[in-house]
């Protein structure tokens, strides 16, 4: 997704990156400040400057990674509402260790 795609889209609630998408480029989603949940693919392996900056309501990140692929993954400055929010880890089984996990259910992320 290219730098400033969707820089100040105040009317984006929750977004769903598609599985071919390796990068969210700078100020990508800057300024979408009704965002509230997003969901990103494992195959996300960079996220730029400022990307998520100024999107005051995220609380909800959905990985469809581990956690240590989204350790692994280059997340570049300026992306605190991103890295503070909470985030899901992808089990398509019901997991048996404690943890923050989601699935899908009827097509919507949901935590276990």
């Amino acid at each position: 997704i290219g730098n400033s795609a969707f820089n100040g889209c105040s009317s984006l609630a929750s977004i769903t990156i598609l599985n071919s998408v390796t990068g969210l480029g700078n100020s990508a989603f800057k300024g979408c400040s009704s965002l509230t949940s997003i969901t990103i693919p494992s195959s996300v392996t960079g996220i730029g400057d400022s990307a998520f900056k100024g999107c005051i309501s995220l609380e909800t990140v959905y990985y469809g990674g581990t956690a240590t692929e989204w350790a692994a993954m280059d997340i570049e400055s300026y992306n605190t509402q991103l890295t503070n929010a909470k985030r899901y880890y992808y089990s398509e089984t019901q997991p048996t260790t404690s943890g923050n996990y989601w699935h899908y259910v009827d097509g919507v992320p949901t935590p276990w």
